[in-house]
């Protein structure tokens, strides 16, 4: 369920757009991956099939609630429609939220039509379909692991162990030739079309709603395409993304796990609470 604030109803010039698994929000597995031996207050801010199934630490859940007062927050995912519904927030406000990795733009809990047929049109002129895409990648390769689709907009491999980097390479570079990025999330090797990205998402959204500062924070290759908008990015250090040459204005945050989200949120606080004094 999506909750709303009052507050975001008048002008917002400040935004804060931000990835959510491994960036603010964190599954057991991350967890286990990042967090094992710290000290958490956690709290489930998602449930699937009445199971908590991922978390924020107390002080970071609190942040978010304050940002969200002070600023327009907009989650941006790369899971789908449904998946994202299962994400609860503990009722902190949102009018906007992006997610399909950028092919949905929700308003108020509601699709915007008008921008899923905009980037129908885009991804059907720039990438060979994505059926194609998966026999071609059956045929030509030998990855372990089970293909899964996304809402008919893209697919992704969930993986049974790690592929190995010349592999990795290799496909990157096949998928590139036919209008597809790749990006390696833990067990999730992901084949997006190159035309959907959640930087068109975001700065549509920026548009529509004249913001003039721009805050975003994620941790994978997919999210770069709304980080390199931001006049105050940042970045996770135990994601993908941080592997990469970054940009000199990007922030890494040097704490991982649920500590470093939480550090993260912290920080853009920081800058809200500069920016409104």
């Amino acid at each position: 369920m999506l909750w709303f604030n009052k507050k975001c109803e008048v002008e917002t010039k400040m935004m804060f757009a931000s990835d959510l698994d491994r960036t603010i929000i964190y599954s057991h597995r991350a967890i286990e991956e990042y967090s094992k031996h710290e000290k958490l207050e956690l709290i489930a801010v998602e449930k699937r099939e009445e199971k908590e199934v991922s978390f924020m630490s107390k002080m970071a859940l609190a942040y978010l609630r304050k940002l969200s007062s002070m600023l327009l927050f907009v989650p941006v995912t790369t899971r789908s429609h449904s998946q994202y519904k299962r994400v609860f927030f503990q009722n902190i406000a949102h009018q906007y939220a992006v997610t399909t990795n950028g092919a949905i733009i929700l308003y108020k809990g509601e699709k915007l039509v008008e921008w899923e047929e905009k980037i129908s049109k885009e991804i059907r002129s720039s990438s060979v379909s994505m059926q194609e895409l998966k026999k071609l990648l059956i045929n030509y390769f030998k990855i372990e692991g089970e293909l899964r689709l996304v809402e008919e907009l893209f697919i992704y491999y969930y993986l049974e162990k790690g592929i190995a980097p010349e592999l990795l390479l290799e496909v990157t570079e096949f998928a590139r030739k036919k209008g597809w990025r790749v990006s390696l999330q833990g067990r999730k090797l992901y084949f997006v079309p190159k035309s959907l990205s959640k930087g068109s998402a975001i700065k549509f959204i920026q548009e529509r709603e004249g913001i003039s500062t721009l805050i975003g924070a994620g941790d994978s290759l997919l999210d770069d395409d709304f980080l390199k908008l931001c006049h105050h990015p940042f970045v996770l250090s135990h994601g993908e993304l941080n592997n990469y040459p970054l940009k000199e204005h990007y922030y890494v945050i040097e704490q991982a796990g649920v500590k470093g989200g939480e550090v993260l949120l912290k920080s853009i606080l920081s800058i809200a609470n500069k920016a409104n004094s």
